[in-house]
């Protein structure tokens, strides 16, 4: 009876997991895009290498097909005056067909065919851009698959090398992509320490105290492990077939998630604090801890399931910032960051249920940790302001600005800190104010509270810029207590009738646009290149780049007088008049507001759905003349990407 359920478990799981694999887009191709640059020292020319590489039982059309009598795969390159073509594009090892959809000999491209395009360079700043329109094909199937995919080579300063620029992720994304594994996974370890969690361990492990020292024990112990990841994990796997690339900034910032979160973290933070006890239903709890008892696998991951549930009262608050944090548009965040997090919060238990006579050295329950749930309380109240944040600016409330945001955190990291150091009692906790650890941490807390009021008069507190409002035009000024413009614009010049500029700012009294067409006649009369800005009102990313790097002198200079500043906000909610609908080539849906407008112009045009994102365009011939660039704190790297624009386009 065990292994049937056992069984039925594992195929439940496996369509799961099906299902997940069939939900996503069916691209069986892989291009591998390289230069042959052998020449270039004697005639300043180069040959591009498009190799696509298939799936088994798929094909592409060639490039000198006829057009009609069958399909052909087409090369589009952008012009500009850096580099000129040679010729056309060259398919090689092409082989022929009878295609008996078109009734005609076909030419089509195996694993062992490629595509060669010979350009000469005109300027020691190359940029070659373009698309590649094609049909990837199978007669096992029985369908073709139309696709593009967009290309990019550049020169590299100071290099002398060309080198080929994916559309996909990028260096800056993975690091972020690592510093939030890394989150997840300190979030984990942090975890074990809540008092729903701790006090689990020694009656969790105790189930195999009893067990002899054979291999039969260290399966199971790794097996209750690896059932506790799978169950957080599985949460994570099911956030990213709900939310997919489309809809991830929709879920991220709707008033409706944004506000549930928002109410969950201040339950959570109030019920750490001890003002009331929140529980999952014993019930529940109860049913499943029965099934834990009937021994064997299915024994033990049900074990594991108690222990989530149990946990989740304090885990809850930790879990909900990994997966609201994950709703980046990149689908497989959720799954990796829950990996993370259960991958530590499991390695503990794992680890003692192999050498359960560890738990002798574990310390006891405690006023330490009344006093880390009471911490944590807090910290979750105060996390909580993040989601309430995003909805005041997605929807324009302006109720929560910036210098509110400060006050909120300000004090109640004070309150904190006066209960650390013995001042003031809440409803759960006592304090050893003769302990130096807990008035270190009391102290902490009160810098804390001093520091976020410094940002009222000025201190623009970059480090915590991706968490906070957007810095707002003028601080006050604490000698005079007047408020004060945070930069001198008399240098630049003010733009006029800007559409959208009584619903959307931009940061440090920068000059720019909102409106991609309204963008482009300005550039157009100035002469000056655009650069495309996709941001959003929930991208913390966004936040830090326009708190760390845009307050630069430099970085101000380029994007006030030397760029067409356009901001594209992907996830505003401001609904358009109905003649401005359109229905989305992408996925067939009426696209109503700014945000989905500009969501799907981002997908659509340039493959990217990762904010921060931003592209150099030509406004006269609207193509891309840069690499694009995304999450970049570096200043200098920063600048590096503007100097190359301006020079690329002037040029």
């Amino acid at each position: 009876m065990m292994k049937n359920k056992l069984f039925s478990l594992i195929i439940f799981f496996s369509l799961i997991f099906v299902f997940i694999s069939h939900s996503q887009i069916l691209e069986p191709i892989k291009w591998d895009i390289n230069i042959d640059s052998s020449n270039y020292e004697s005639n300043r020319t180069l040959k591009l290498i498009f190799k696509p590489t298939t799936e088994i039982g798929w094909y592409i059309y060639s490039s000198d097909n006829d057009p009609n009598s069958g399909p052909r795969t087409e090369f589009e390159f952008n012009s500009n005056k850096t580099h000129s073509l040679n010729g056309n594009v060259v398919p090689v090892n092409v082989k022929t067909k009878f295609d008996e959809v078109w009734d005609a000999e076909v030419k089509y491209l195996g694993n062992t065919g490629y595509f060669s395009q010979e350009v000469k360079s005109e300027s020691d700043n190359v940029s070659i851009s373009g698309y590649i329109s094609y049909q990837v094909c199978s007669e096992i199937e029985k369908m073709c698959i139309p696709l593009e995919k967009d290309f990019v080579f550049f020169n590299d300063p100071p290099k002398d090398t060309i080198v080929y620029k994916e559309a996909s992720l990028g260096f800056e994304e993975e690091k972020s992509l690592l510093s939030f594994i890394l989150f997840s996974f300190f979030a984990g370890f942090l975890a074990i320490l809540t008092p729903c969690v701790f006090p689990m361990i020694p009656l969790t492990v105790s189930y195999f105290t009893n067990k002899k020292s054979d291999k039969k024990s260290y399966f199971d112990a790794v097996f209750f492990g690896v059932s506790i990841v799978f169950i957080f994990t599985f949460l994570g796997v099911f956030l990213s077939v709900l939310i997919g690339p489309q809809s991830a900034n929709e879920i991220a910032t709707s008033w409706l998630p944004n506000i549930i979160f928002f109410i969950l973290f201040i339950a959570f933070g109030l019920s750490l604090i001890g003002f009331y006890e929140l529980t999952i239903p014993s019930s529940f709890i109860t049913s499943v801890d029965k099934k834990s008892q009937q021994g064997g696998l299915l024994g033990i991951f049900f074990m594991a399931f108690t222990l989530v549930l149990v946990s989740f009262s304090c885990t809850g608050p930790l879990v909900g910032s990994i997966l609201v944090q994950s709703a980046s548009g990149l689908q497989i965040k959720p799954v990796l960051g829950m990996l993370s997090f259960s991958l530590a919060f499991s390695l503990p238990f794992t680890l003692l249920a192999i050498f359960p006579q560890k738990l002798q050295s574990l310390p006891k329950s405690g006023s330490w940790m009344v006093n880390l749930r009471i911490i944590l309380g807090f910290f979750a109240i105060a996390f909580s302001l993040k989601f309430l944040s995003v909805v005041d600016k997605a929807y324009h409330f302006n109720l929560l600005n910036r210098d509110v945001f400060l006050i909120i955190w300000s004090s109640l990291f004070m309150i904190l800190s006066l209960y650390l150091l013995g001042f003031v009692k809440l409803p759960d906790g006592f304090i050893k104010v003769k302990n130096s650890r807990v008035r270190f941490i009391g102290m902490f807390c009160l810098s804390l509270s001093l520091y976020f009021a410094t940002g009222l008069f000025g201190n623009r507190l970059s480090y915590f810029a991706a968490y906070l409002p957007p810095t707002q035009s003028t601080y006050i000024d604490i000698s005079t207590f007047s408020r004060k413009p945070f930069f001198d614009d008399e240098s630049s010049s003010s733009l006029s009738n800007v559409k959208y500029s009584d619903i959307l700012k931009l940061p440090h009294n920068l000059q720019g646009f909102f409106d991609y067409n309204q963008a482009l006649d300005y550039a157009k009369k100035s002469n000056k290149p655009v650069l495309l800005d996709f941001t959003g009102h929930g991208c913390v990313n966004c936040r830090d780049i326009e708190s760390r790097v845009w307050p630069d002198a430099r970085v101000r200079n380029y994007l006030n007088n030397k760029y067409v500043l356009l901001s594209l906000y992907v996830d505003d909610k401001t609904e358009l008049k109905a003649s401005e609908w359109y229905t989305s080539k992408y996925d067939s849906k009426v696209k109503k507001t700014i945000g989905k407008q500009n969501a799907d112009f981002q997908i659509t045009r340039f493959n990217n759905n990762a904010q921060p994102f931003y592209v150099i365009l030509d406004p006269f011939s609207e193509k891309i003349i840069y690499k694009p660039w995304g999450y970049e704190l570096d200043v200098e790297n920063y600048l590096s990407h503007l100097e190359n624009g301006i020079k690329i386009f002037y040029d």
